[in-house]
């Protein structure tokens, strides 16, 4: 009978186990390389895109994750971060880099601007879009001293470097007319009333569709009767101006007058009562129908009380007679109800007797209209240009009118028509 060898089985044994645990030991590492393989070292993401741990993973790696909380990691802002990923028990340290390699967005906007006012870059693009900080600035300094049509390049480049650039068209004007004022006329009024120095004045520019217009009637003292200069300033946007100056005259208030309001509630009256005109009616419409009213409508007596424009309204309207003098304050007080500018002209010089008419606006130049009966004429004049005119019986002081009251010179009398009351085709 054999003896049993215990310390020979044992070292079998433990033999055994070594190499059991070798084989586990070789198993675990190999699976691990296989496993870590798949893992991608770094991920390379483009600012504002989200994280994803798949992007890591090259194939599935069964219970795969990331170790690394990245909820805190503003992928807005490039950078690098180092992450750790986990499978099992095993941990794996990767690198992801968040790079910029995208170019801002931008509009034009395109521009009209006057010579040597050249607007900051970052008010001429706009629907600029990053992620990051932008900076805004021209290509090169344009050159706008001359006026033309150009299109100057704008650059958009954010903090990573990345740039668009961006061609803006530039109207350029080079503007030194001043603006030209219309409608200044010598003024009349009473002490220690407050005056209206703006009715019939109107402001054009080539350019500028809003010059501004200040009136200087600093040297006018509302307490005494005397004559006083006022000036009317008109200046464009591109700080190019003008003026005009006339002459305000302040009288005592007569023992009759009439608030211009309550006038003009008696011409609104006559017009709505008498269907004069409709709102949709044109200007020179509105004009031809309030003359040829007031010359129908008003007998002529050959006198009226002139101590005023409202007093001869008054009593035209009131009692439907006076004379040349009544017929303009009546047609007056409806032209400013139809807001359409007009003014008072009266013979010059006087010869057998004084005489009053309107200068009405339309159109675009001024017109002598007179609704009144005469016996040295036909009918009435409606748009008498300079020419049209008798200077015999409607002579009037020409410089009374500056040349901010274009006085029409050709005549349109071949298109006005007395009968339809229209005026076509000029």
């Amino acid at each position: 009978m054999k003896k049993f060898n215990v310390k020979r089985t044992i070292i079998y044994s433990v033999m055994g186990v070594i190499g059991i645990c070798a084989g586990a030991a070789t198993f675990f590492l190999s699976y691990f390389n296989t496993q870590s393989d798949k893992i991608l070292p770094s991920v390379t993401i483009e600012t504002g895109t989200p994280i994803v741990f798949e992007s890591f993973l090259k194939e599935p790696v069964e219970s795969s994750r990331f170790i690394t909380d990245v909820s805190g990691i503003d992928t807005n802002v490039p950078g690098s971060y180092q992450l750790t990923v986990g499978f099992w028990r095993f941990r794996k340290t990767v690198i992801l880099n968040v790079v910029d390699t995208t170019a801002p967005t931008a509009e034009a906007v395109p521009q009209t601007i006057y010579c040597d006012r050249l607007p900051a870059a970052s008010s001429v693009v706009t629907d600029v879009y990053d992620l990051a900080p932008v900076t805004i600035e021209y290509v090169t300094e344009p050159d706008v001293s001359q006026g033309g049509e150009y299109v100057f390049q704008v650059s958009v480049k954010d903090a990573s470097g990345n740039e668009k650039i961006v061609d803006v068209p530039f109207t350029v004007v080079d503007d030194h007319t001043a603006p030209l004022i219309y409608g200044a006329h010598d003024l009349e009024g009473f002490v220690g009333m407050n005056q209206s120095y703006l009715d019939g004045i109107t402001v054009t520019d080539n350019y500028d569709p809003n010059p501004v217009l200040v009136v200087d009637n600093s040297q006018v003292n509302t307490n005494i009767s005397s004559s006083f200069p006022v000036t009317y300033i008109a200046t464009d946007e591109n700080g190019n101006s003008s003026s005009v100056t006339v002459t305000l005259t302040l009288r005592v208030k007569p023992d009759r007058y009439y608030d211009p309001e309550i006038v003009y509630d008696m011409a609104r009256r006559a017009i709505e009562q008498n269907n004069i005109y409709d709102e949709d009616m044109t200007d020179v419409q509105k004009a031809f129908r309030i003359f040829n009213w007031v010359h129908n409508n008003i007998h002529y007596i050959g006198t009226s009380d002139k101590s005023d424009w409202t007093v001869g309204a008054f009593d035209g309207f009131s009692t439907h007679q006076g004379d040349c003098f009544t017929y303009y304050a009546c047609c007056r007080a409806m032209l400013d109800v139809a807001g359409i500018p007009n003014l008072l002209v009266e013979r010059y010089p006087i010869t057998w007797s004084p005489h009053y008419w309107n200068l009405v606006q339309l159109d675009g130049q001024w017109y002598h209209c007179d609704a009144c009966y005469a016996y040295y004429h036909e009918g009435y004049y409606f748009m008498y240009a300079y020419n049209d005119l008798n200077h015999s019986d409607h002579g009037y002081d020409v410089d009374a009118y500056g040349p901010e009251i274009n006085i029409a010179q050709d005549s349109v009398q071949q298109y006005v028509n007395y009968n339809t009351l229209e005026v076509e085709g000029f």
